[in-house]
């Protein structure tokens, strides 16, 4: 897959392709969050992994050396830990990885990830989108040039939230620049 935030030349495509895609449709944005928004659940991850180890130290300082459960039981408890944190670490991961706004030549596309066995995805024709608003919020979002892109679409159709994606202002602009690309093409196609 592409990287957080593959953003080429509109006129160019980027070589991706996704479930769904059809034949005449290329994949101009890729858009994923930010990789600082993961910083929280790896700190996480790593101090629940330290946690056993300190109560283990602290619990052999506190016997004199002397442990009041056996060896096994101690490194077999460990590793059940262990592979419950990595189990809960790995879901955050994916969970990051596979949530990706797509823009297409021809529509906006939101695959949302919720596990293994759970995705949604959801679609708009580009000529649909009629307010794209972006914002930024924080120290850190203003720092990092991250933040939330929403987009309003016409009618009874979903409305769409893009979480904590890089450089939110110039994807904003990219977008609206296909927009009214699209929509004069239309104009001339149809004679007006």
């Amino acid at each position: 897959m592409c990287g957080y935030n593959e953003v080429m030349s509109l006129d160019s495509p980027i070589p991706l392709h996704f479930e769904g895609e059809e034949s005449d449709e290329e994949t101009l944005i890729v858009l994923r969050a930010h990789p600082v928004t993961n910083i929280g659940w790896i700190m996480m991850t790593g101090l629940l992994i330290l946690l056993p180890l300190f109560s283990l130290v602290f619990l052999v300082i506190s016997q004199r050396g002397d442990l009041p459960i056996s060896l096994p039981t101690v490194v077999t408890a460990f590793l059940v830990w262990t592979l419950i944190v990595f189990g809960i670490a790995l879901q955050q991961y994916l969970h990051w990885y596979f949530n990706l706004y797509i823009l297409t030549n021809r529509r906006v596309v939101d695959i949302d990830f919720f596990g293994l066995f759970h995705r949604q995805i959801s679609q708009t024709h580009l000529t649909s989108v009629q307010d794209i608003t972006f914002s930024k919020g924080g120290v850190l979002q203003n720092f990092l040039d991250f933040g939330n892109m929403s987009l309003q679409t016409a009618g009874t159709e979903t409305n769409f939230e893009f979480h904590n994606i890089p450089d939110p202002e110039t994807n904003q602009k990219h977008l609206i620049s296909l927009i009214r690309k699209i929509k004069n093409q239309n104009l001339k196609h149809n004679g007006v």
